[in-house]
């Protein structure tokens, strides 16, 4: 009966909106001048967060037929205009809610617009929990400015990490080291809740477990309301937080491949005007491969030096953290929420790698040496940060005024250690111990962040907006370089690195948006001024750079007919150097290899286009997008042979050039039966790098991905079957080759679903690889490494008294109903 329920309440919803349209006026009215608009706005009552796809029902007050009628956008707001005068009574409801009626309104020539304000909703669980039951969401889902991937229904993510949720996302790839990129930068700016991470790129995403996210979004074209930091765009981790009154929350637990295990939980407490939760996670995650390297330099004449490597790799990656939170309802219209996070995470890599080395002049062999190298490094980090937001929601809808403040810092200690030992052809050591070493480096950071958020309605659908924000850090670091001398570390004075690197940067922002007829458009400008100071104090070199940068950004939309809509968008954005690409003393990495940086190193600057179709077909949809993005002052690490020994090999940074992308995504998403979910999405791109001081190339390259997820409802079970393919890339130096991976998983749900058991196999045929070729004037290098084995994992959760994640939009993030309120 829920099924049948539930699919007749939608189907009434679809016939309402259909016939609205066909049939603006009925009965006695229907010669009256359809000259009326009703508007208001549509909320939850308990946190007073905008409710979407809110159905409104006009119907006459003579003989209750329907006259006209629509649905709520992504604030809440709607607007039903052409009403024919005369008396009607408003029906509002959406699936989940209980239903309110409004028992009169009257449009006449002097009454012709009706604004009925503030319309409150109020959760009915048990219709809630019908819905829940039977809704299927999709894994990932197409907003007007953003891609939301929904982490539940990832079962092959579960009991893992964020960065595995996005292995099978559009626009974004994920390498072998748990490595980022959207759409072909590492460079993006990750927000968690709508809030900056204490810590930034790939290693915020680590350190998330899926089980305690809610939502991923990415948007790669964000407006001028965002920080212009990252060239790809933004990822948004949306945390799970109940929204309900009461008392709720969930606990889960995994286990996998090389003892990799993990634990997280979360409770929430609800009244009337606090909403306190509290989360805490610790993940131990292991990984043990192989790998090989070959590498020829080509010294004066026919003489080459070459060394080959084979190396057995492991490394262990361990997290912890806890957060709370509490927002304070003042009264309807202003909150305060105050929130915090302490974590501690540890990284551990070892190898032992067996060398050849060997010169060449194409004659004989000679100076040949084969040595074992003993490499443990272990990086610990502590971090925190703390949050204090206030929102003031004014009497017109939609004004309101944002005031946030949060501080954040990190403690950071790196330990290298290495010892070569001679061998024989065979391996087997030789007494001669050719080097012992190790260096430390140690750090501690701090930022201070505080803006201001201003929105004014202006008329209709139009508003204005407008920001500012200042954002101060400073990074103290040090480096030590030690050798073992009579079984004690002593300092090499003559390589003590400590720096201090400071970066101010101030920014305002104004945004204006609106909607005329089918066609919605939003213009903005940001404006930034960076002041950043790199300071080397041995010898007190300062290398200083500030300038004032302006970002521009467009979005716009036309609704097509039957469930048809059009996107366009551009932006500018930036990506700025981390403190050690500047770094200008040279560092040693590994016996081969030593860095430095580069302290003239400019910004990267890239102009962003985005196009993108949407056609709905019930609930399936399929989804086009077109994308150009062009990068000046483009960076890349850069690799050289070191002059006085040509067995090492430098890596720098500079700003090789210029570069162009440009390609085509499409998504299709199919409910093919009740029990049978089939997505498929393909990227196709050209990519080309302009050097002049350094090769220039272009390649043509494509991706695919597939999910098939089975849902056996009345048993509880879910199976989803995937994998992905990506094509050969390429750097200024470098080529990747391409690799394809397999994975399936299962869950099984008990209880009312409130337990889950998920059980899945990710690299299923060990195709996972990291192979990469760098070719200069005087370097040949090949490296490829892969895991031993598939990944497996077992997860386990339980929620407590029902705990469901509602939307949560009591107070604007800076994430939602921004881009998309045009």
């Amino acid at each position: 009966m829920k099924r049948y329920f539930c699919t007749l309440f939608i189907l009434i919803n679809i016939a309402i909106g259909t016939f609205a349209q066909n049939h603006p006026g009925g009965g006695k009215n229907s010669n009256m001048p359809a000259e009326g608009i009703v508007s208001g706005y549509v909320l939850e009552k308990d946190s007073g967060s905008p409710i979407e796809f809110a159905n409104i029902v006009i119907y006459s007050k003579r003989d209750s037929s329907i006259v006209s009628g629509g649905i709520t956008d992504k604030t809440g707001f709607f607007k039903i205009d052409k009403v024919r005068y005369g008396k009607f009574y408003v029906e509002v409801n959406f699936i989940g809610y209980g239903k309110h009626i409004i028992p009169e309104i009257i449009l006449k020539p002097d009454n012709q617009n009706i604004n009925l304000g503030k319309i409150y909703l109020s959760i009915n669980a048990e219709m809630l929990d019908e819905v829940s039951v039977e809704a299927n969401v999709n894994h990932v889902d197409y907003r007007l400015d953003r891609k939301v991937i929904n982490v539940n229904q990832d079962i092959i993510s579960s009991g893992s990490t964020a960065v595995e949720v996005l292995e099978n996302v559009p626009s974004i790839e994920t390498d072998i080291d748990g490595n980022v990129s959207l759409r072909g930068t590492e460079s993006f700016l990750v927000l968690i809740d709508g809030r900056p991470s204490p810590i930034q790129g790939s290693e915020a995403l680590q350190q998330i477990p899926a089980n305690t996210i809610e939502s991923i979004e990415i948007i790669t074209n964000p407006s001028a309301k965002y920080d212009a930091d990252g060239v790809g765009g933004i990822i948004n981790v949306v945390l799970k937080k109940e929204k309900r009154k009461g008392y709720n929350g969930q606990i889960s637990a995994n286990y996998g491949t090389y003892n990799s295990y993990g634990v997280d939980a979360l409770f929430n407490f609800r009244t009337e005007r606090l909403n306190f939760f509290v989360g805490g996670e610790y993940g131990n995650r292991v990984f043990e491969g192989n790998g090989t390297s070959e590498s020829t330099t080509f010294l004066n004449g026919d003489t080459t030096f070459n060394l080959n490597n084979s190396s057995e790799l492991f490394h262990i990656r361990k997290s912890g953290s806890a957060r709370a939170g509490l927002d304070i309802y003042l009264n309807d219209n202003e909150v305060i929420t105050l929130s915090g996070r302490y974590g501690l995470s540890g990284y551990g890599r070892g190898s032992d790698t067996w060398a050849e080395s060997y010169y060449f002049d194409n004659v004989d062999q000679y100076n040949q040496y084969y040595y074992l190298t003993e490499n443990s490094m272990l990086a610990t980090r502590s971090y925190f940060s703390g949050d204090i937001n206030y929102m003031k929601k004014f009497q017109k809808p939609g004004h309101e005024l944002q005031i946030y403040s949060s501080i954040s810092g990190d403690t950071d200690d790196e330990e290298d250690m290495y010892n070569e030992f001679e061998t024989d052809i065979n391996q087997n050591p030789v007494d001669n111990i050719l080097d012992e070493y190790r260096t430390i480096e140690t750090g501690t950071g701090n930022t201070l962040t505080a803006k201001a958020d201003y929105t004014l309605p202006l008329f209709e659908q139009a508003k204005f907006e407008t920001g500012y924000q200042i954002k101060y850090s400073v990074k103290d670091n040090d480096y030590r370089y030690q050798t073992l001398q009579s079984e004690e570390w002593i300092d090499d004075t003559t390589r003590l690195n400590p720096y201090v690197y400071s970066r101010n940067v101030q920014s305002g922002y104004i945004m204006f948006s609106n909607l005329w007829k089918k066609l919605g458009y939003q213009f903005g400008v940001r404006t930034e001024y960076t002041d950043r100071l790199f300071h080397q104090t041995t010898t007190d070199q300062k290398w200083q750079y500030n300038k004032f940068d302006f970002f521009p950004s467009v979005h716009i939309s036309y609704q097509l007919p039957a469930d048809m809509q059009l996107l366009a968008s551009y932006s500018r954005r930036l990506d700025r150097p981390r403190g050690w690409y500047l770094d200008p003393f040279v560092e040693v990495v590994d016996p081969n290899h030593i860095r430095q940086g580069n302290p003239n190193l400019l910004p990267e600057y890239t102009n962003s286009f985005d196009l993108s179709f949407q056609k709905k077909f019930g609930p399936n949809f399929v989804s086009l997008e077109a994308y150009a993005r062009q990068t000046y002052n483009k960076v890349e690490r850069i690799t050289e042979v070191y002059e006085p020994d040509p067995s090492i090999y430098v890596m720098t940074f500079d700003n090789v050039g210029e570069d162009l992308s440009i390609g085509g995504e499409m998504m299709a998403n199919l409910n093919l039966t009740s029990w049978y979910n089939f997505n498929l999405s393909g990227t196709v791109y050209y990519y080309e790098i302009m050097s002049e001081e350094y090769s220039s190339g272009n390649t043509f390259t494509w991706r695919a991905r597939l999910n098939n997820t089975f849902r056996l409802k009345k048993s509880g079970t879910s199976i989803q079957v995937g994998g992905f393919y990506r094509g050969p890339s390429i750097s200024v130096q470098s080529t990747r080759e391409a690799m394809w991976m397999a994975n399936v998983g299962v869950r099984q749900d008990f209880f009312d679903r409130k337990f889950s058991v998920s059980v899945n196999v990710r690299n299923v045929f060990v195709t996972m690889k990291r192979e990469t070729t760098t070719v200069t004037d005087n370097i040949y290098s090949y490296s490829l490494r892969k895991p031993r084995l598939p990944m497996f994992n077992i997860s386990l959760t339980y929620k407590i008294n029902d705990f469901k994640k509602r939307k949560d939009n009591s107070f604007d993030d800076g994430i939602g109903g921004d881009d998309e309120g045009i």
